[in-house]
């Protein structure tokens, strides 16, 4: 038997407190500093066919050993293979490419800190994600929603994980079970989920997380 709205909702009201309490932690993140913005930016990107786990015990390893902050791309590689990391040396060096075009000097501010707030527009975070697929490396269309999700952004932004999009596809949702491959289908898939969460009365970035804790049993990032 197909999954039902009502059995969506339903592990909505379940779950509600945790998934509200989730989004509070995201939320608080907004004001937080470029480290820290650093560090969730490093998380999204180890997690493309990586566990959220895994990806995220490595992250925190990377900080405890200050590569967040000073980036040597084979430790990064070494730790993120210890941690079961798929496409090490790729990602490590997206971490360490990234790290250094995020600090290099502008206009506005001539240090070489890392300089990621900066980049985020509230006001305009359609040109913020467009941004973000542009320039960062490691970070597609779901990574870029991703991202601005977990620092408390991007209210009407679908994150198209697989395990998302095949529960979706179960609600009949989305005709594909697979996850979209370009900006024209993402964007695409975005409304029909944007509908969806109207429809269903649960705002979209509360979905993404009941949809994820069906599918995974949990409510994680």
């Amino acid at each position: 038997m197909k999954l039902s709205k009502d059995q969506v909702r339903q592990h909505y009201v379940e779950h509600q407190d945790e998934i509200q309490s989730r989004l509070s932690e995201f939320r608080a993140l907004r004001n937080a500093s470029d480290e820290r913005l650093f560090e969730e930016l490093t998380f999204v990107i180890l997690t493309s066919q990586s566990s959220a786990k895994n990806s995220w015990e490595a992250c925190q390893k990377l900080k405890e050993h200050q590569l967040l902050t000073s980036p040597k791309q084979q430790k990064i590689a070494e730790i993120l293979r210890q941690n079961q990391i798929q496409f090490e040396e790729r990602k490590a060096e997206y971490i360490k490419t990234n790290f250094d075009f995020l600090s290099q000097p502008t206009f506005a501010d001539s240090s070489t800190e890392l300089k990621i707030s900066a980049r985020i527009n509230p006001k305009n975070l359609d040109k913020t994600r467009e941004w973000i697929v542009s320039n960062i490396n490691g970070l597609s269309w779901k990574g870029a929603s991703h991202f601005l999700r977990n620092i408390g952004h991007g209210k009407e932004f679908a994150i198209f994980s697989q395990h998302t999009v095949s529960v979706l596809f179960d609600l009949e949702v989305l005709k594909i079970s697979e996850p979209p491959k370009n900006e024209k289908r993402y964007l695409e898939a975005e409304k029909k989920v944007q509908s969806f969460s109207q429809d269903i009365g649960i705002d979209i970035q509360a979905l993404d997380l009941v949809l994820w804790s069906y599918k995974t049993g949990e409510i994680f990032k």
